[in-house]
C-alpha cells in the first residue's frame, strides 16, 4: 500500500485517539477497513505501529518515532498540493530580481513580504548588478524584473521600461584626508593623486560601463557599496557615493563633501522587464511598483 495522504492521516487519528473505532468514526469508515488500512501500512513498513496487546491501543516505540517525525509530512501536504496546482495554472515556478547596487533598498524588504504572500509556490530571488549589468541581466535572462536599471536603454529588442526617478551623487573624502581642509573646488591634479574608489560594473554580454575616474588616476574596485564608502572613510582613496546612502556619514562627520571640477551628474534609473511575457508575478510586481507611494522610494 502506497503512503498515502490518507493512510498517514488514519496512523495519526489512531495514535491521538488511541482507538480504531475512534478513529474510524471521524474518518466515516467501518473499523475494519481502518484496521486494514494499519495492517498493510505495517506490513508496507516493516514493522508494528501499534501494542494491540491490552484495550488500549498504544504505539509501539517504532510507532512513536514514526507519528513524531512524520507530522510534517501532513501538515505540509495540503500546502504541496495547493501550490501544485498554482504552477500548473501558470503562475511562475521561480521569480528573478535584478536590482541595482545605488538603489535604497528600503522598500525591498515589503516587495518581497508581499510577493511571497501573494504567490507562495514561487521561489524568489533577488541579485544585485552594478550599472550596465542590469540591463545585461535581462539581456541574459538572469532576471525577470529590473529595478534600478540605469541611463537609457540600449538596444535591445523586447525590452520595456519605466522611469523610477534620479538618484544624486556626492563625492566625498575622509575627514583625515588632506583634501578635506581644501576651501576651492577640487581639480583633476588634485584628485589624481588619490585613489578612486569604485564598484565594477556586472555585464558580462554587453558593454561594461566605466565608473568615474580620472586619466591616470588608480581605481581600487570594492565589491559592494558598503566597502567603498568604509574604504573612503579610512582615508584609502576618495570618490562618488549615492546621497541616500552617505548622508548619515556626512551629517556625522565621518566624511566630507567636497565640490570638484567634474562633477557626477544624477543618474536616471528604469524598471525594466521582458515584453510580452505571460507572468501573473511579473504583472503583480509591475502593478504594486506603479502605485503612488511606492514610486519614489529607490531613489530617496
Amino acid at each position: 500500500m502506497p503512503l498515502s495522504k490518507e493512510a498517514f492521516k488514519t496512523i495519526h487519528l489512531i495514535a491521538k485517539s488511541g482507538s480504531f473505532a475512534v478513529a474510524a468514526e471521524r474518518l466515516n469508515r467501518v473499523p475494519s477497513a481502518v484496521s486494514y488500512t494499519v495492517k498493510k501500512m505495517e506490513e508496507e513498513l516493516g514493522f508494528n505501529l501499534f501494542d494491540r496487546k491490552g484495550r488500549q491501543i498504544k504505539l509501539t516505540p517504532a510507532g512513536q518515532y514514526f507519528i513524531d517525525h512524520s507530522q510534517w509530512m501532513l501538515d505540509t501536504y495540503d500546502e504541496l498540493v495547493r501550490n501544485s496546482a498554482m504552477i500548473y495554472t501558470g503562475v511562475d515556478a521561480t521569480f528573478n530580481i535584478a536590482i541595482n547596487n545605488i538603489i535604497n533598498r528600503d522598500g525591498l524588504i515589503d516587495l518581497i513580504a508581499q510577493l511571497n504572500q501573494q504567490f507562495p509556490s514561487t521561489k524568489i530571488s533577488v541579485t544585485t548588478e552594478v550599472y550596465n549589468g542590469c540591463w545585461d541581466a535581462l539581456y541574459d535572462r538572469r532576471a525577470d524584473l529590473v529595478i534600478g536599471a540605469p541611463h537609457s536603454t540600449p538596444k535591445m529588442e523586447g525590452v520595456v521600461s519605466q522611469s523610477i526617478g534620479k538618484i544624486e551623487w556626492d563625492f566625498i573624502v575622509a575627514q583625515s584626508s588632506p583634501l578635506a581642509s581644501q576651501i576651492n573646488v577640487l581639480t583633476a591634479e588634485q584628485l589624481r593623486q588619490y585613489p578612486v574608489i569604485v564598484v565594477k560594473d556586472t555585464a558580462k554580454h554587453i558593454l561594461p560601463q566605466d565608473a568615474w575616474s580620472l586619466t591616470g588616476q588608480k581605481i581600487i574596485y570594492a565589491p559592494e557599496l558598503s566597502t567603498a564608502i568604509a574604504l573612503i572613510e579610512r582615508g584609502v582613496g576618495i570618490g562618488y557615493i549615492p546621497h541616500h546612502r552617505i548622508k548619515t556619514s556626512l551629517d556625522l562627520g565621518q566624511v566630507i563633501k567636497k565640490a570638484i571640477v567634474e562633477h557626477k551628474q544624477p543618474t536616471q534609473l528604469f524598471y525594466a522587464w521582458h515584453a510580452n511575457r505571460e507572468s501573473p508575478v511579473l504583472n503583480w510586481c509591475i502593478e504594486y511598483l506603479m502605485q503612488p507611494q511606492n514610486a519614489n522610494q529607490w531613489c530617496d
